[in-house]
């Protein structure tokens, strides 16, 4: 019980270090969050607009349609005449896509050969989504012409029919209009947080356990090395378990008018639970291996900051690539693809809930495999400080 109040106590000396972490986690978060709302529409459907720049050369009745089209289904950017201007404003983004309808358009037209000539930005299929339009509507304008319509009539047409409005349905399968509520963003990166500042807490209070006078006189009593491990695990849960009820409460206070009705509230308290338990072992096992601030200040940066960029914290997982395959080993990489599952889905099929507890069990087996390593190398450790007292 000595013990065990002694981890306490060097865990209230700690208690701003901890507050540091957390407040420099919330403020992470909060800031994603509000970045995020500027960037996705809050509702409904909006179909994507791009920065197009036309050059008409041919100034006839199908550039003029092609030319109304594109304004009122994108932003247009006026740009010269010129492949140096053309160059400049693709490679300043200024423009994504650059329509050049040239002199003899309405000749090409006519032979059915192509006609409108583009220029993109390198490497970007954005330019296919504009091409399909401009297709589109030059078949239109060919068909309308081929039904006995003028070529003026044609391409009055076909601007009636891509001004019609297309009838979406959006299919709400997580209960916020399909996208990813705020309190998701918020839980995915909490990790983050946890990792730093657990790590850091743990390690700074065995550091301190580790000084000369106090390694004596625990080897000089009688409590056995078993209990003295089992103090240490209970003090670091009750740290962690504070640790996490902390970071809830923050997110309740945030995003609590959304995140308290979410029929995926218990899912998202177990993930974050669970993963505080993987940031005990990993803080446990960084405390132990630690020699100094300088150490403990690295291993803090790198497991934190290496687990949160490799295993999809800040990274979304999709875009991984190849470097998914060393991902799902870590543990970070299953808590993020369970929180994208509870951002996407209110309901889960057996398959789903297979793959939930599949990420969960992991995760514990992270933490378990961490703490059975640290303890023996604890038990290690300690053999070599008796065998060199001796």
């Amino acid at each position: 019980m000595t013990v065990f109040k002694g981890y306490l106590l060097m865990t209230r000396r700690k208690i701003y270090t901890l507050a540091v972490y957390i407040g420099i986690f919330i403020f992470v978060c909060v800031m994603i969050q509000a970045s995020l709302g500027k960037m996705l529409p809050q509702e409904g459907f909006s179909a994507y607009r791009m920065k197009v720049a036309v050059i008409d050369r041919a100034g006839n009745a199908v550039s003029q349609a092609l030319c109304g089209m594109i304004a009122e289904k994108h932003e247009t950017v006026d740009v010269a005449d010129d492949p140096q201007a053309i160059q400049d404003v693709l490679y300043y983004r200024d423009a994504e896509y650059v329509l050049i309808l040239p002199e003899d358009l309405k000749e090409r037209f006519a032979d059915g050969r192509q006609a409108v000539e583009r220029v993109t930005v390198p490497d970007s299929t954005m330019g296919f989504y504009v091409d399909q339009q401009v297709n589109t509507m030059l078949n239109q304008i060919r068909v309308g012409m081929a039904g006995g319509l003028s070529e003026e009539e044609a391409c009055e047409e076909a601007a009636r029919l891509a001004a019609l409005p297309g009838n979406v349905t959006l299919y709400d399968r997580n209960g916020n209009a399909g996208q990813l509520p705020a309190h998701n963003y918020f839980f995915r990166y909490m990790p983050y947080g946890l990792l730093g500042s657990v790590i850091w807490t743990i390690s700074l209070i065995l550091m301190e356990f580790k000084r000369r006078e106090i390694q004596r006189r625990m080897q000089s009593s009688a409590v056995p090395f078993r209990r003295l491990n089992l103090a240490a695990v209970c003090s670091f849960f009750l740290i962690g378990l504070a640790i996490w009820a902390v970071c809830v409460l923050a997110g309740v206070f945030l995003y609590g008018r959304n995140l308290l009705p979410d029929r995926n509230l218990g899912w998202y308290l177990l993930n974050s639970f669970v993963f505080m338990l993987v940031a005990l072992s990993l803080g446990y096992l960084c405390g132990i291996l630690s020699q100094g601030t300088a150490a403990l200040n690295g291993f803090t940066n790198v497991v934190s900051l290496g687990l949160s960029f490799l295993g999809g914290i800040f990274v979304p997982v999709e875009m991984l690539g190849k470097v998914e395959m060393i991902s799902q080993f870590l543990p970070t990489y299953w808590y993020a693809k369970i929180n994208d599952m509870l951002g996407n889905y209110q309901t889960f099929a057996k398959e789903q809930l297979a793959l939930l507890a599949q990420g969960l069990g992991i995760q514990l087996m992270f933490a378990a495999a961490c703490l059975a390593v640290t303890l023996a190398i604890r038990r290690v450790q300690m053999q070599e400080r008796d065998s060199s007292a001796a």
